[in-house]
């Protein structure tokens, strides 16, 4: 009888339901909030910032790693759905890399806990053998950071990075959970840039960005995968543009080109753009893109609110990380609190305090460092410029019609491989001025940050001329600009960029020590030039030097270029603007 009476109750209750259909549920939106940053360059130590504001210039102590890392913890503690990401160059840059390698990045990186990197170009300053150990170093049991890059191809079996598939060491995609969603991550390497601007093994390929994309964007997809964020190394322009011709992307999270993103201006600092910047893809849909700047002083807040499987809206905040202790760079100030408010209610700065124990690793990696750094080499009585040739003369630079920071560079060369016949160095090789005052063994490896070290090629005077060629026709055409044209010591020639390509150098010379005298290069004579490691791999349009090293006409001396270039200030009591150049005579393109 009960089976019965249940029976017609349940006949009743279905015929209720089949009478009133029920409306479908609409999905409630998702809610992720990205933590990043990009380019912190090994610099693991704070800097020092100088910014306006009523009419007043302050400094304040700016970034570190262990700052960004506290930011980073509060905002996942202040947010739910957080995902944690480095759009690359982590490592090379500073004089922690020099003297640690990668192991305190990693060590750094680590603690922090990225869910993804994506690799960058200087991350193959040291070759695929160097990007390899800072890899296997990164990620730990506790943090799987993913690393990324869609079109990085070693050749597998060959390269240390794929010694048996294309994945042994980074994937192109991955898909990470977050509160029962699938997010697709993409990476991707700037890739000329790469080629020109690093050392990856002569094997390793990099493809199209954009083709790449679009294969890994659609493999998501094809697994049912439709919320997609791009972890680029590509530049901001790039981020931008790829956005409009891919569909299915809704987040790009960029590197590369060090842009800073937000309104700064109350503080006289020029940004390249809104943060979040917000496009459309190819199928008309929101895209917000996210940079943050540089050198472990930004970290990105970008909010995404998905409705479905689009983007509903985007919102948040660069974080420019600084100290409490603002100062007036000139005069006195009865109270720092003012402008202690304004930077509080900015939007786009954030005071925050190191996290203590990544400040402990600092303290003690600094204290090695300071010893090897603060070695006094020689008092500096005015300013040594890189002062390209063909710009406008900066007046602190004196009345040089080259670049006489170079010059000197090119002299270091020559004094640390003495048997080399001349020395050339290309004008994007180092970074900055050598300022008046003392100069350090620091302030040399701060000036010459990359991993080069001191190669030595033998070339005839016909292969000298079409090198200085190649190069010249880079700083011309190229995207670095001026950054290709050589500089050198112990070489003379004279340029005409109004002549086509093969006719603007002439009047080649090389110095005879022996004779003490300028001697006319001759095509079929034999000459040893010494160059760094980065040039003498074909980077910057020097093809001809790569062409002489695959020949066996290339030995690397494996001495650091920082160090070189200290070994040789340290035999001056005063360093000195330089008084001859390579370059004796330049005709500009016509007007």
């Amino acid at each position: 009888m009960k089976q019965v009476v249940i029976s017609s109750l349940a006949l009743t209750l279905l015929g209720a339901c089949a009478s009133t259909p029920q409306q479908p549920v609409a999905p409630k939106p998702f809610e992720l909030t990205i933590a990043h940053i990009n380019d912190h360059h090994s610099h693991l130590a704070p800097s020092e910032l100088s910014f306006d504001w009523a009419g007043q210039a302050w400094q304040v102590e700016t970034g570190g790693f262990p700052r960004m890392t506290a930011m980073i913890d509060q905002i996942r503690q202040n947010n739910q759905n957080v995902l944690t990401l480095h759009a690359g160059d982590a490592i090379t840059g500073s004089v922690f890399f020099k003297r640690l390698g990668s192991a305190a990045d990693a060590r750094f990186m680590n603690d922090t806990c990225f869910d993804a990197f994506t690799i960058g170009n200087h991350e193959f300053d040291t070759g695929d053998v160097g990007l390899k150990t800072f890899l296997d170093q990164l990620g730990t049991t506790r943090c799987n950071t993913v690393k990324l890059s869609a079109n990085i191809e070693p050749e597998i079996g060959v390269s240390p990075l794929t010694p048996q598939t294309a994945t042994d060491s980074f994937q192109p995609y991955t898909i990470i959970q977050r509160n029962g969603q699938s997010l697709g991550l993409v990476g991707l390497t700037i890739a000329q840039r790469t080629m020109q601007t690093s050392h990856p093994d002569k094997t390793t390929r990099l493809t199209d960005e954009l083709a790449a994309a679009q294969r890994s964007v659609a493999a998501l997809q094809a697994q049912g995968i439709e919320k997609i964020i791009l972890l680029t190394h590509v530049q901001y322009q790039n981020d931008i543009d790829f956005a409009g011709k891919l569909p299915g992307v809704d987040v790009i999270i960029g590197g590369d080109s060090h842009t800073l993103l937000g309104d700064f201006s109350a503080f006289g600092i020029d940004a390249d753009g809104a943060y979040p910047t917000q496009v459309t893809n190819a199928e008309g849909d929101p895209v917000c893109i996210a940079h943050a700047y540089k050198y472990s002083q930004v970290v990105g807040e970008l909010h995404v609110t998905f409705d479905g499987d689009r983007v509903a809206s985007c919102s948040g905040r660069p974080h420019y990380l600084i100290g409490s202790d603002v100062q007036p760079k000139a005069g006195a100030v009865t109270t720092v609190q003012p402008v202690l408010d304004a930077l509080d209610q900015s939007g786009v700065f954030t005071r925050i305090e190191p996290d203590t124990q990544q400040q402990a690793w600092l303290d003690t990696y600094q204290q090695q460092i300071d010893a090897f750094a603060n070695e006094v080499l020689a008092k500096v009585p005015q300013r040594i410029c890189t002062q390209p040739i063909g710009t406008p003369r900066r007046a602190e630079c004196g009345q040089q019609q080259s670049s006489g920071l170079q010059r000197l560079i090119a002299e270091s060369f020559l004094a640390a491989a003495p048997d080399a016949d001349f020395a050339i160095q290309n004008g994007d090789g180092s970074r900055g001025d050598i300022e008046p005052g003392t100069f350090t063994v620091g302030d040399a490896y701060k000036l010459l940050p990359y991993g080069n070290t001191l190669m030595t090629i033998e070339i005839s005077g016909s292969e000298l001329k079409q090198v200085l060629e190649e190069a010249l026709n880079f700083a011309v055409t190229g995207d670095d600009n001026i950054g290709a044209y050589p500089y050198g010591a112990n070489i003379q020639y004279s340029i005409n960029l109004q002549q086509g390509f093969g006719d603007r150098i002439s009047d080649i010379k090389v110095w005879d020590d022996e004779q003490q005298t300028w001697k006319a290069v001759r095509p079929r004579d034999t000459y040893r030039v010494v160059t760094n490691s980065y040039i003498a791999g074909g980077q910057s349009g020097y093809k001809t030097f790569l062409t002489l090293s695959d020949r066996g006409r290339a030995h690397n001396t494996g001495i650091d270029y920082a160090q070189a270039f200290a070994d040789y200030v340290r035999q001056f009591d005063q360093l000195k603007r330089p008084t001859q150049f390579a370059t004796q005579e330049f005709v500009p393109v016509k007007e």
